[in-house]
């Protein structure tokens, strides 16, 4: 019976962990395969974190508070990796408004919903950066060493956790305007110059002329900065798995 109780919470937060995090918990990874990595991985750390766990408590009450407050740690742990995740769909939401494509959507399947089709882009191609550069075992480890941190049957930190998602979604907005500011320095400049040309020769279509420009500019900008502008975020996301904070 201890050795349920004690894999009973270990898995507790591990799922809640790998239910969120980038490259496990996509939603077009199967429900059955993330149960089971969640599974065995509870199985291949149990006997290193069996002593972290606390004993069964006296009443149920005690009980579905531990579970919770385990599960609420695991959430807390996705969802900061899962925000960071977000700044590839606000970098790329930008680039798509400055470069003309802002209404060229594509089903994302890392959210499970349409999106602008740079942010899908990006963020898929962040999927195959994640499993490269071994991320998501990071993320895995950062799992078990949040035991060291958040020590299961303690309170929870409530206001720390807070000030931990908050860093997590200003870091996720500032690094999506990073990667997308200089296809935004150069849309300035040219719809400054398009605005300028239109009044000076009003007679010619600006409008039919300069959206083609502007759309193979926009997308000639970013190949030059895609792969920078992710490797900063990939950077970011590898010192939050480590938990090394999310700035």
């Amino acid at each position: 019976m201890p050795y349920t109780w004690a894999g009973a919470l270990l898995f507790c937060r591990i799922g809640a962990v790998l239910m969120l995090a980038p490259g496990w918990g996509e939603s077009s990874v199967p429900a059955r395969f993330r149960l089971s990595a969640a599974l065995l991985a509870t199985f291949a750390i149990a006997p290193t974190l069996t002593n972290e766990i606390p004993p069964i408590p006296e009443n149920v009450s005690q009980s579905v508070t531990l579970i919770i407050s385990e599960i609420l740690i695991g959430i807390m742990m996705g969802a900061g990796a899962r925000i960071l995740m977000s700044a590839l769909q606000v970098g790329g939401q930008v680039i798509g408004i400055s470069s003309g494509l802002a209404m060229a959507n594509q089903f994302d399947p890392t959210v499970g919903s349409s999106g602008a089709i740079l942010g899908v882009f990006m963020s898929m191609t962040a999927i195959v950066l994640i499993f490269a550069a071994g991320i998501h075992r990071d993320m895995l480890q950062a799992a078990v060493d949040s035991y060291q941190l958040f020590k299961p049957g303690e309170p929870l930190p409530i206001g720390d956790a807070a000030q931990w998602e908050l860093g997590a979604m200003a870091t996720a907005f500032k690094l999506g305007i990073q990667i997308a500011a200089p296809v935004l320095v150069v849309a300035l400049v040219f719809n400054l110059s398009i605005g300028l040309v239109a009044r000076l020769i009003p007679q010619v279509q600006i409008f039919f002329i300069a959206m083609p420009i502007q759309v193979m500019l926009g997308l000639s900008i970013m190949t030059f900065i895609l792969g920078g502008g992710l490797l900063v975020w990939l950077d970011t996301l590898g010192r939050y798995a480590r938990l090394e904070g999310p700035i």
